[in-house]
C-alpha cells in the first residue's frame, strides 16, 4: 500500500471517529505512517516506544539514527488535544538534545524545533491537517520532514531549520489572511461564531442569538431542494406528495430515505435516531467525537447533568435517544446544523449529499 493511499484511508476512519484514544491512534495512524516512510517499527532501536527523556518523563516514541540514538520524539495526543501538549513535548526534547519534535492527534501534525528562540508556538516550522490537504499533499510533506533517508542524511532537519529561519514566511502567511478569513466567513465557522459571540455579550452583558450571527457572517445557510418524489411513511413523521408546496421545505433525506421535518431540531433528532438505529455503536462514537461538546457543555450524553452541567434550570430541554442518550435541544440552528455534521462525519457520511437538510 502507498503512503498516499494509507493516508487517504487514515483521513476516512478518523472522520468515521475510529481512534477512541491514544493507543488507537499510536498503533492505527503513526506507526502506518512511520513505516510507509521506510521505519522499522519492529525494531525498538529504532522506533523506540516510551522513551525515557533527560527530563523524567517519556516520549511516545523516539525516532533512532543511529539505533539507540533519537534523532526525533513524536508526542501522540487524544484527538483534538495536541495543541495542549506542546510545552511538555518541547521540554522533553530540548532537556534530550533531541533537535526536532513531532506532535500528533492522528488529523493534525505539528513538526517544532524546540531549541530555537521564541514562544513555544513560534518554534513550529509547520502544521499538517489531513482533513485540510489532499492524500498526495499530506504524503509529500510527511516524506519532506520524517522519511528514513532523509532524517538519516540530515536532510530533514537542515530543510525544517531552513524554512523556519526563511524571511518569506512572515508575508505567505500575511498574504494568506485575507483568503483564510473569506473561508471563515463563508463557512460560518462554528469558532468564529463563538469568538463575535462573546464578544458581543462582553459589551452588552447578554450574548447574541447566534443565529443572528450567523447571518451577519454571511446570511443563511441554503438548502436544495430534493428531487421530486413521495415522501414514504416514517416514525413521527407522515407522507408529504410531491406536489404539496410545503414538501421541499421541510423534507430531510438520509441515504435516499425521506422525512418530513419541519423545524432544525426535527432533523437533529431524526438524523441522530435514524442513524442509531442502524448502528448500536453510533451514539458512544459520537459522543466522542471531538466537536461533540461546546465550551461549557456536551450536546449528546448520557444525563441531563452532562448537557447542563451549570444549568439546572435548562435540564428538560431534550429528546431521547436510542440506548438511553439523550441530545441537547437548547441549542440554535448554527449549532444543530454542527451536531449533524458531526453525526455525518462519525456515520462516514457526507453532508449535503448523504445527508440532505431541509434548513
Amino acid at each position: 500500500m502507498s503512503l498516499n493511499t494509507t493516508l487517504a484511508d487514515i483521513t476516512t476512519r478518523l472522520q468515521q471517529n475510529r481512534f477512541p484514544n491514544e493507543q488507537a491512534i499510536s498503533q492505527g495512524i503513526v506507526l502506518r505512517v512511520l513505516r510507509e516512510l521506510g521505519w522499522d517499527t519492529y525494531d525498538a532501536n529504532i522506533v523506540w516506544p516510551e522513551y525515557q527523556t533527560a527530563g523524567g518523563g517519556r516520549a511516545d516514541f523516539a525516532l533512532c539514527h543511529p539505533p539507540s540514538k533519537p534523532r526525533i520524539f513524536v508526542e501522540v495526543k487524544h484527538l483534538g488535544k495536541a495543541e495542549g501538549a506542546v510545552e511538555q513535548a518541547l521540554l522533553y526534547a530540548f532537556k534530550s538534545g533531541v533537535p526536532f519534535v513531532v506532535l500528533t492527534d492522528g488529523r493534525t501534525w505539528s513538526f517544532y524545533l524546540p531549541a530555537e528562540p521564541g514562544a513555544y508556538d513560534e518554534r513550529r516550522v509547520y502544521k499538517l491537517d489531513l482533513y485540510e490537504r489532499s492524500a498526495a499533499e499530506a504524503a509529500e510533506k510527511f516524506r519532506h520532514y520524517l522519511a528514513n533517508e532523509s532524517v538519516a542524511s540530515g536532510e530533514s532537519l537542515r530543510a525544517a531549520r531552513t524554512e523556519y529561519h526563511n524571511l518569506n514566511r512572515r508575508s505567505q502567511a500575511k498574504a494568506a489572511i485575507p483568503e483564510a478569513w473569506r473561508e471563515l466567513v463563508q463557512k460560518r465557522d462554528s469558532n468564529l461564531i463563538e469568538i463575535l459571540a462573546g464578544a458581543v455579550e462582553s459589551k452588552v452583558g447578554f450574548p447574541p442569538n447566534a443565529d443572528d450571527v450567523a447571518e451577519f457572517l454571511g446570511g443563511p445557510v441554503a438548502s436544495k431542494p430534493p428531487p421530486s418524489t413521495t415522501v414514504q411513511p416514517t416514525s413521527g413523521s407522515k407522507p408529504v406528495p410531491a406536489s404539496d408546496p410545503t414538501a421541499s421545505a421541510q423534507q430531510l433525506v438520509i441515504n435516499g430515505e425521506r422525512f418530513n421535518c419541519p423545524t432544525a431540531k426535527d432533523a437533529m433528532v431524526t438524523v441522530l435516531r435514524t442513524l442509531a438505529n442502524s448502528d448500536p455503536s453510533f451514539l458512544e462514537r459520537c459522543a466522542q467525537h471531538p466537536h461533540a461538546q461546546g465550551k461549557k457543555r456536551r450536546y449528546i450524553a448520557r444525563t441531563p447533568e452532562e448537557l447542563y452541567p451549570h444549568r439546572e434550570d435548562l435540564r428538560d430541554f431534550h429528546e431521547e435517544l436510542p440506548g438511553g442518550w439523550l441530545v441537547t435541544t437548547n441549542i440554535n440552528n448554527v449549532y444543530k446544523r454542527k451536531v449533524i455534521d458531526l453525526a455525518a462525519q462519525t456515520a462516514g457520511l457526507k453532508l449535503g449529499v448523504d445527508i440532505q437538510l431541509p434548513f
